[in-house]
Order: C-alpha cells, then sequence, then structure tokens
C-alpha cells in the first residue's frame, strides 16, 4: 500500500483574471495524486493537513536492536550525555504504525528540531531542561513514564515488552505499542492532530520525475560523533539509497523488518554544542537556532550547504552555496546533527 500524503498542486486557473499569471508549473503528466509531506512519493491519501508525531528512541549498545524505527519518515540522531546518541523518529501516517521502542527520555534540543515539524512529541522522562521547556512552550507531549496510567494498559499507548524484559534491562523494555495506541493518547489529551497553518513544508522535492545529483562522489560516508559512536553510510547503486551502520561497522537494523535502515538522503548538520557546566549528569546544550554549515548526501553523491533554523519552532532550511534553496530526492531522510568539533572527521570513498 502506497503512504498517505499530501495533493499535488495544481496551477491557477488564471483566465478570470489576466492581470496576474501564475508563476507555478504544471505538474508532470504522471504526477500522482498525492505525495508524502516528509517524503516526497506517491501515496494513496491526503496527509497534507496531519500533524505528524515524533518518538524519542534509545539507541544504547546495550538496547539494541531497536523495533518499528523502519517505520520513521525522517529520523534524527543527535548527541546526548557522555557521547551516547539518541534517535528522534518523526510519523505522519502514524495511524498505520507498528510497536516501536525502545522509548526513552527527552532532551530540550530535540524539542527544538520536532516542532520545526509540528510533532506532537512521545518520549519516556527527560532532563530537567527538557521538562522546563516543554512547560515554557507548553508542549503537546506524551510522556512514558510520569503520564496517567491509563497509557499503560493492555489497549493504551506504551508497555513494558514481555519479551524484552527477559533480555533486558528494563529502561531497555518501554515500547510504544501502535498506531492505536498513538491515537489513543492524543485522544485523551485532545491534541491537536491538524498541521498549524502556519507550518512551512520541511523540504522541496525535486521536480517529478527528477533526479538530484551532488558535486563530487560518496559512495561511502563515515562521521564520528563521539568516541562512543561513529556512523557510516555506504551507497546501494541497485536501490539508490545508503545503508546505515553504527558502532564501527555494525549494521543498524531494525528487529520488525530484519532490514538495515536504509535512506535515499543523508544530511549531516554541524552544530554548536558542549557540557552544560555544573550538570552532575553530564548532559550537554546543543545551539538549534541560528546557521551553520553541513553536507547533503544522495544517489552516491554530496555536496557541501548551509543549513538554517530562525526559531525555535521554525523548520530548518536548506541552502546551496549560490544561495539556492536544495531539492531533495524523493524518499526517506536522515539527519545527523553532529558536534562542529567533529566535522572535520566527515570522510567520503
Amino acid at each position: 500500500m502506497l503512504p498517505a500524503c499530501k495533493k499535488v498542486e495544481q496551477s491557477e486557473d488564471t483566465t478570470a483574471d489576466t492581470t496576474e499569471e501564475t508563476t507555478e508549473p504544471e505538474p508532470a503528466s504522471d504526477a500522482p495524486a498525492y505525495t508524502h509531506p516528509l517524503t516526497g512519493l506517491a501515496c494513496e491519501k491526503d496527509l497534507s493537513y496531519t500533524r505528524p508525531v515524533s518518538i524519542m528512541i534509545n539507541n544504547i549498545k546495550a538496547s539494541l536492536p531497536q523495533e518499528g524505527i523502519a517505520q520513521a519518515d525522517i529520523l534524527y540522531e543527535c548527541l546526548a550525555e557522555g557521547g551516547i546518541t539518541r534517535l528522534m523518529a518523526i510519523i505522519t501516517d502514524y495511524s498505520a504504525v507498528t510497536q516501536i521502542g525502545s522509548v526513552r527520555s527527552a532532551r530540550d534540543y530535540y524539542i527544538d528540531f520536532a516542532n520545526g515539524y509540528d510533532c506532537i512529541f512521545f518520549h519516556a522522562g527527560g532532563s530537567t531542561y527538557a521538562y522546563d521547556t516543554m512547560a515554557a512552550r507548553n508542549t503537546d507531549h506524551v510522556d512514558g513514564v510520569n503520564g496517567p496510567a491509563h497509557l499503560y494498559s493492555g489497549t493504551g499507548t506504551f508497555i513494558r515488552d514481555p519479551e524484552r524484559l527477559k533480555k533486558y534491562s528494563s529502561e531497555h523494555t518501554l515500547m510504544i505499542q501502535n498506531g492505536a495506541g498513538i491515537q489513543s493518547a492524543i485522544d485523551y489529551y485532545k491534541f491537536r492532530t491538524e498541521i498549524n497553518k502556519d507550518y512551512a513544508a520541511p523540504m522541496l522535492f525535486a521536480p517529478w520525475g527528477d533526479t538530484v545529483s551532488g558535486e563530487k562522489d560518496a559512495a561511502e560516508v563515515s562521521v564520528v560523533l563521539s568516541n562512543y559512536q561513529k556512523v557510516k553510510y555506504t551507497y546501494d547503486a541497485d536501490r539508490g539509497v545508503y545503508l546505515r551502520f553504527q558502532y564501527d561497522g555494525m549494521p543498524h537494523v531494525d528487529s520488525t523488518t530484519g532490514e538495515q535502515l536504509s535512506f535515499t538522503n543523508v544530511l549531516l548538520l554541524s552544530a554548536d554544542c558542549g557540557n552544560i557546566a555544573g550538570d552532575d549528569k553530564g548532559r550537554i546544550w546543543m545551539e538549534t537556532t541560528g546557521s551553520s554549515s553541513g553536507w547533503y548526501i544522495t544517489g552516491g553523491t554530496c555536496t557541501p550547504i548551509t543549513w538554517k533554523k530562525e526559531t525555535f519552532d521554525s523548520v530548518i532550511q536548506y541552502y546551496n552555496a549560490d544561495g539556492s534553496e536544495v531539492a531533495f530526492n524523493r524518499g526517506k531522510t536522515m539527519i545527523n546533527i553532529v558536534p562542529a568539533y567533529n566535522m572535520d572527521t566527515v570522510a567520503f570513498q
């Protein structure tokens, strides 16, 4: 089944008023009726007004493999304390989601990135800074640690997976059960489910049928996020996707499908970060607004870019060296937020 998506916009009818003419091109004759707002792929129904969810995902070695994360339209990876990383899955058509997790705690900078997509934020606890941020912004969020008891019932949102409890420490076993569980929490809190009317589309996709290429070859890309986490992406030319590896060459596998994670687009975005002075847990701060450098990797090629985020709530915008907006290939996207001090470890082969 095709994923659910937004309708391809038709150009305006200007026959009644010839004083102004639309500059929007006619869609290609083979363009689908609907395209997914976060992947640009063809799909069967209109999701252009659907508010996505974001889910904080455990990525500590001891918690692997994760379940269900291949369902993400966009997947983020950022540092947390001690050099570990957390993932954040962004999903638009959550109605069809199967069990996903394990779910872990929030950090304040993840909330900033989620806000750019107008997400409902799912997490399991969080740092003091994250809770302060959510309170200050009145963030629509669902907490798997401090939420109401019914969210943990058999038909609720979260579950301590009994099979994982046999093999993992309890902090690695909290899962979101399925799309019905997500909807149950949204209904309970009466959260808005339509995208904010002022929401800006997060990515500009290439015209239907076109393919974007970069400036130089990048069949393999590697980056050091920390002493603990080293990431690599290898291009599979037959499928037109990058396969993800982590922890010095370990294939990153979703245990639900048994397949390695793959992405049409990979973004490596530089961000200033550092330890929070006096924090007894070694937590970090991360700059999420302003402008910095990055790389757009797709189709076995790479291109240097600039990324900009004007406010905590605004979407990230991407620009080429000539100032034009980056056009993305259609498909899933992996976004690595790379500490600025480690951007020189980015290597292409």
